[in-house]
């Protein structure tokens, strides 16, 4: 499958998740067969500021590639400026069109633009002008219950050449509350010749495999269910390839993927933060034996040879 002229190797891709998308683990979600990785949102204001700052923060690496770096703005010259900056890192640029984050909100941008379809041109083409690399973009189905538009917003976004559409199909004012909508996706698919991604609550292979079958979507995004869950990517390539439901991994295989996140995060990590390591570490305890006891105590560690030492003690 090809976005613009970016070849994805998998129609599962990561998502964009501030916190959570460091250098290390994108790789990592690459390895295990994510089509496409992404950084965290990057505020426009931020990265015309303190554009050197913020390349290092997001830290970009040849390995990884192809990685989608997402956007959020309102201001046109910002959002131009900002697509410059960004160009010569990324493979395919994505606009949030869809974050309820309450300080993207006071911006004008994320979903407040949901409110405002009006102004959409406004952000997407000094994109669409300033860089000749695929533009995506990320929204949710309407601000609200009573103001679902996503057919309206996926019309504007086709007008104006956009090359996908990912649609997480919950309203902004949900949040991550209630169900996903997927017949949103679906709607939207039919109607469109665009490329449109699902996303929204898909945790497992077959929730993956169930969104495809369910809404014609090209391809799924996948974003909490794949915290300290790398191995969801490889998973779903194999239920999609063969039909199978794959091996869940061992504790064994947790503890030994978590050693490979420590590793490039202490090789890779431009900008290495004890606090954020020391979250995935928790988050990688997911599903293992005994994982809450671990989680207290990782919780607590104050250096990464306590981490070491916990994981070590898991097998």
């Amino acid at each position: 499958m090809r976005v613009g002229k970016v070849k994805l190797n998998s129609r599962v891709v990561l998502a964009p998740m501030v916190g959570v998308n460091c250098a290390a683990f994108r790789l990592l979600c690459k390895e295990y067969g994510a089509g496409l990785v992404s950084t965290p949102m990057l505020v426009v204001n931020q990265v015309v500021n303190c554009p050197e700052k913020t390349m290092k923060r997001v830290c970009f690496l040849q390995e990884e590639k192809p990685i989608s770096a997402q956007l959020a703005g309102s201001d046109p010259l910002l959002v131009a400026e900002a697509t410059r900056i960004i160009d010569s890192f990324a493979d395919i640029i994505n606009i949030n069109l869809g974050c309820p984050d309450k300080n993207i909100l006071s911006l004008k941008a994320g979903a407040y633009l949901l409110k405002h379809p009006e102004r959409i041109k406004k952000v997407i083409s000094p994109v669409t002008s300033n860089t000749n690399k695929p533009v995506t973009v990320k929204i949710r189905i309407g601000w609200d219950e009573k103001s679902i538009n996503t057919l309206r917003i996926v019309k504007v976004l086709e007008d104006l050449g956009v090359s996908a559409v990912i649609i997480h199909a919950r309203t902004a004012e949900q949040g991550y509350a209630g169900r996903a909508k997927w017949d949103e996706i679906r709607r939207a698919k039919q109607k469109t010749s665009m490329l449109i991604c699902g996303n929204g609550d898909v945790f497992t292979p077959a929730d993956a495999k169930k969104m495809i079958e369910e809404t014609g979507c090209d391809f799924v995004m996948i974003g909490r269910g794949a915290i300290g869950n790398p191995f969801i990517f490889e998973q779903t390539n194999t239920l999609l390839r063969t039909g199978k439901a794959p091996p869940h991994p061992s504790d064994k295989d947790r503890k030994e993927c978590f050693m490979r996140f420590l590793k490039y995060y202490e090789e890779y990590e431009c900008t290495p933060s004890f606090a954020q390591l020391r979250q995935h570490a928790v988050w990688f305890t997911k599903k293992m034996r005994g994982a809450k006891r671990l989680r207290q105590r990782l919780i607590r560690a104050r250096c990464v040879k306590e981490i070491i030492e916990l994981y070590n003690n898991v097998l």
